[in-house]
Order: structure tokens, then sequence, then C-alpha cells
């Protein structure tokens, strides 16, 4: 079998793996208890935390676990927005990741406005169209590092330029492998440990110092007030494990997935998505004229082979992709995306074998469209 949807879920690294192999023999005191199990657990707890804050260039008190890059985003979100006056406004680029495409959209039925900053051809947010929306009552900026369907890196450093009274969230769950953003002038920035070879239901909101959110979930003092429930110890330390390994291992990998990906892209025939743009090397995603997506997923799955037809979080549905229809494609194009992500376990062998399958599926699914 070959796993070719890296920017869905990665397979847990070695080091991650042992260390949660450890933490559920050793690990398991409540974090809040006052016995010397509890007392053990919180210092593991702090220490990941100490770990995360390092690693990000963060303070301590800034880095809040979560149960994944969903639960952050929509902390960010509707956390900072339910605490601004009625007809705030929120700028979110038109394509988002669904956690906050649809965060957004559930505060328009809160009394809340939302604008939304169109996309160059590639896929880029045009910072001049968004800063245009830009007005008295937009409390709130979000615009993720780089595109989860297509790869491409957004301007954050131009936005963070041109920031204003404003805050600015950043989704930054598929930017592990090319670096995080610098936090000077991000507010607020979200992290997933499954896509970085740790694992799900594991993840992190950056807060900046000073800034207080309306917590999702009430009930416990766990994280500062800000998001109540028992701390998931393991999720935190494996967060942690899984961000120090990737940073570690960055510059190799870095240099290893773009040969990869290069040499994937010089065997397909089709429009590649993003092409121009600065990408991250994982991601390459594809149009193939007169193919929708879903059978030559099939196709592909029956070599042994798993890709995507884009975002994780959609992947069931039959909709077309709201990313390829927002760079300007027809709602038939984006029906036939293709999303192919490398990651630590891909292979030189993997890519050659995706590459000579990719002519027999397309010609298959081409006589099947009739």
């Amino acid at each position: 079998m070959i796993y070719m949807d890296y920017a869905a879920t990665s397979p847990l690294r070695p080091e991650v793996r042992q260390l949660l192999l450890n933490c559920y023999h050793q690990d398991w005191g409540n974090a809040t208890s006052l016995h010397s199990h509890g007392h053990r657990a919180r210092m593991h707890l702090e220490e990941a935390r100490e770990r995360v804050a390092r690693l990000l260039g963060a303070r301590v008190e800034e880095v809040i676990f979560t149960s994944g890059a969903t639960e952050a985003n929509n902390l960010a979100l509707l956390g900072w927005m339910r605490q601004q006056p009625a007809g705030s406004r929120l700028i979110v680029s038109a394509v988002e990741h669904p956690s906050v495409w649809e965060a957004a959209k559930a505060l328009t039925f809160e009394g809340y406005a939302v604008d939304v900053a169109p996309v160059d051809r590639c896929g880029r947010v045009v910072v001049e169209a968004l800063l245009e929306l830009v007005g008295p009552r937009t409390a709130m900026v979000s615009v993720m590092a780089v595109n989860n369907e297509v790869g491409v890196v957004q301007p954050v450093p131009q936005l963070v330029a041109a920031k204003g009274s404003w805050k600015l969230h950043v989704d930054a769950v598929q930017s592990g492998l090319i670096g995080w953003p610098q936090l000077e002038g991000i507010d607020m920035l979200s992290l997933s440990a499954h896509k970085l070879g740790g694992p799900v239901g594991s993840g992190c909101l950056y807060l900046r110092q000073g800034l207080r959110l309306a917590p999702l979930l009430v009930g416990g003092s766990q994280e500062d007030h800000r998001r109540a429930g028992t701390s998931n110890l393991i999720a935190a330390l494996a967060l942690a494990e899984a961000m120090e390994v990737s940073v570690r291992s960055r510059p190799e990998e870095l240099e290893r997935l773009i040969g990869l990906r290069n040499r994937l892209e010089t065997g397909l025939e089709g429009e590649l998505l993003g092409r121009g743009a600065q990408r991250s090397p994982h991601i390459s995603s594809w149009l193939f004229e007169g193919v929708r997506a879903e059978p030559l997923l099939v196709l592909l799955d029956l070599e042994g082979i798993s890709v995507s037809s884009g975002s994780a979080c959609s992947s069931h549905s039959v909709e077309p992709s709201r990313i390829v229809t927002a760079m300007g494609y027809s709602v038939e194009q984006s029906r036939g995306l293709i999303r192919f992500s490398l990651g630590h376990a891909s292979s030189l062998e993997e890519v050659d074998r995706v590459w000579g399958a990719m002519g027999p599926a397309l010609q298959r699914a081409r006589l099947q469209a009739g």
C-alpha cells in the first residue's frame, strides 16, 4: 500500500509511537489532583507546554492545549468575536479550512459580519483586496499559513506588516514542514499534532499574552480557565514530541520532499494548481481534463494507492472544491481535484509507482466517463 495523503493525516513517527507506549504505562494521573500521581502529571503537562512554547518562540502561558486544530480555530474565532460588540466584522480568506469557514458562518447567525477576501488564480490571498475590506468595525482577520488543498504559502508576513488594531489569527497546521510563522504581529496561531507524525486529537492554540477569549468549554479551571476539561497529558506530550522531531528533521526532509515532489510532477499530465506560487513541498494538487475525482480515486485505491480529492474534513462530500472555485475554476473543473501529499515516510519507489499507475488510471477513468 502506498500512502500519499499526509495533508489529511500522517502515520506516527517512531519517536512519538514509543513515547505513547511509555506514557500509557506511566503517566495516567489527573494533573489537577493534589496527590503524587497528580503532581507528576502536572509536572509532565507543564514540561510539554514549555517544549511547545520554546519551539514556537512563545511564552509558556501563551500555549493552550486543545483536542486539535479544529477546536483551536473555533476557540480563536468564536472566543474572540463573541467578546466584540454586535456588528463587529471578521475577515477570512476564500480558501480557509472548513473549521475556520464554518466558524465564520456560525458567527453571521449571532449578529456579526463576515467579509471574504479573494485569492488569485494560484490560490494566494490578494493582500490589497483584503486590506480594502478592513474598516473601523473589523475585529479580526484569519488567514492560513499554507493552504491544505493546494499547498500555496499565504502572505502572512505582508498582513503582519500592514496590521492595524484588528487581531490576526493564523491556521498554521500545514506549515510544519517549512516552519511555523514568526509570532511577532500574530495574535493567535493554531497547530495540530497529527499532521506532524503525532496522534489525532492533539493540538494547541497560541494566544498572545494579555488577550482573553470567551471559552468554548466551561466547567473547570484547566488551561487557565480558557479550556475546561481534564487535561489530556498524553496528547500534550505527543504534540511536543512530534514538533521537536519535525524541527530536528526539517532540513533533510525539506530537501528530500522537494526532490520527490518534483519527480512526481514531471510525470503527470494535467493542470498543476498553484503553479508559479510558493508552495509547501509536501502537497501537489491537480486537475485532469475529462476526469472527476471520485472514479479516479477508486481506481488508484484498487492499485493500493491512497490519495485524496481535497480537505479530509469534506472528502465524503460530492460538492465541488470550494478552494478550487475560489481560484477561478468552474464548478465542473473543481470536481476533479486530486491531491497528492507526501511526508516523512514517503519514498522514491512510491513516487515512481504512482507515476506509473496514473496513466492507465486516467485512461480508464476517461473511458468510464464516456
